[in-house]
Parts: C-alpha cells; structure tokens; sequence
C-alpha cells in the first residue's frame, strides 16, 4: 500500500505526549505543508499562529473545555479564518471609493475563508504524522469569543477555526471505527434517506446501547459547551453580515 495512503487511513488523535520536542526543522516542514494546501484564488485567506509558550497552551487548556492534555502538547497550531488583510489592503487602494458595492468582507469571504484555512490545517497534520508527530484538533477554540479574541489580539474579519495540538508521543490508540461507506459516498446525487437507511447507519451503536441517540444528543447537542459554541459562532458571523 502506498506510505500516503498507508498514513491517512491510520489516523486517530493523540492526546497524550511524551517529552520530546518537536524540531524546528520539523515545524518549518509542517508550515510549508500547511501553506501549500489548495487556496481560493491564491489568496491565503487564513492565518496560522504558532503556539509554543506553556502559559498559552495552559490557558488554551481551560479556555477549550478543560482539557489538561492540551498544555502537555509542545505546539499547538491556530488556523484562523482571516479576511481582515485583504480587507485592510483593498482600502489602502481605495477599493471601496471605486467600487461603490464594496463595504466590507462578506459571508462568502468567511465561508471561502474557513475552507481555505482547513485545508491548510490538514495539509499541517499529514506532515506531522508523516514525521511522526502526534495530532488533535481541537474544535472548541470556536467557543468563547471574546476571550480567545483577546487572547490572540484578532481583529474584525478574523475567526479562529481549528486549533491542532501536536507533539510526539509513545503509545498510538486504536483507530476508530467510521460509518461504512453506503452511508457516506453517494453516486452522482444524494439518495433518498428512507427509515431503513437511518436505522442501517446506526445500527452497530444501538446494538450496543439502545439510548444512544439521547445519550449522544445530551453529550454533545445539549451540552453547555455546544451552547457556548453557537453563541460565540453568531458573534464571529456578524462581524461578516
């Protein structure tokens, strides 16, 4: 099996880290990787900021639902969705004096920009896995809006989208078992979702516990950092409508 191939499909998280750190040599391959990532129109709408300061990472370990493993890690990456430079640099040429439509980046801009910015987070983790670096995402760096606005000093048209923890490592988990491809891969159009097909994706978590549904729905959906995420999310998306 080809060594890319071989890599992606052994994929699981690592949330726990030994003491070896990660080379500079190895960071500046893992951002060259991320900067390579297929952007829209070239225009880079995203920024990463490197995380290596223990205090940061602590405060990250909080901040992301008290998750202490977080500060364990010995670099954390943020991939922010950034439309604030093209911003900044369309006023500076007077853009919006010449062309009346313009007053500001617009949903799509985020949307293209949030794209952009995970793909570049991706492109980061196969070449830390590649170099065998271990890897989390930590998607609740979308909650808490003001904080993490404070934190990193980011401006309007900003959005923090994915922070990646990463750092050697000893012991590999298991890889997790995914949804069987019918469930996934459609051809040519999305099916019709019947109850059979419902009841077929999910039969292997009933079939262990028949109140996973409302068990999964309290862990996430009704949980309060669920909540706090949407309420930071609609803050971050004002800041484009």
């Amino acid at each position: 099996m080809n060594e890319v191939i071989k890599l992606l499909k052994s994929h699981t998280s690592i949330r726990k880290f030994n003491e070896t750190k990660i080379t500079d040599e190895q960071l500046q391959h893992i951002i060259e990787s991320a900067m390579q990532g297929a952007t829209a129109g070239n225009m880079m709408s995203y920024s990463i900021i490197k995380i290596r300061s223990e205090n940061t990472l602590s405060k990250l370990a909080k901040s992301c639902d008290n998750q202490p493993f977080i500060e364990n890690a010995d670099l954390a990456l943020l991939f922010v969705a950034d439309n604030y430079k093209w911003h900044k640099y369309f006023q500076q040429r007077g853009i919006p004096e010449t062309f009346n439509d313009y007053s500001g980046p617009c949903i799509s801009d985020f949307m293209l920009g949030t794209e952009d910015a995970m793909i570049a987070a991706q492109n980061a983790v196969i070449a830390a896995e590649s170099l065998g670096i271990g890897t989390c995402y930590i998607g609740d760096i979308m909650e808490d809006y003001e904080y993490h606005k404070e934190l990193f000093s980011l401006p309007k048209y900003t959005m923090p989208v994915a922070l990646v923890v990463m750092g050697n490592y000893d012991t590999k988990p298991k890889v997790r078992e995914r949804f069987d491809k019918q469930f996934v891969v459609f051809d040519e159009t999305y099916p019709s979702i019947t109850d059979k097909f419902i009841n077929d994706m999910f039969s292997k978590e009933e079939s262990n516990n028949a109140d996973f549904s409302k068990k999964f729905y309290k862990r996430k959906m009704d949980a309060p950092f669920f909540k706090e995420m949407i309420r930071s999310i609609k803050l971050y998306l004002d800041e484009w409508s």
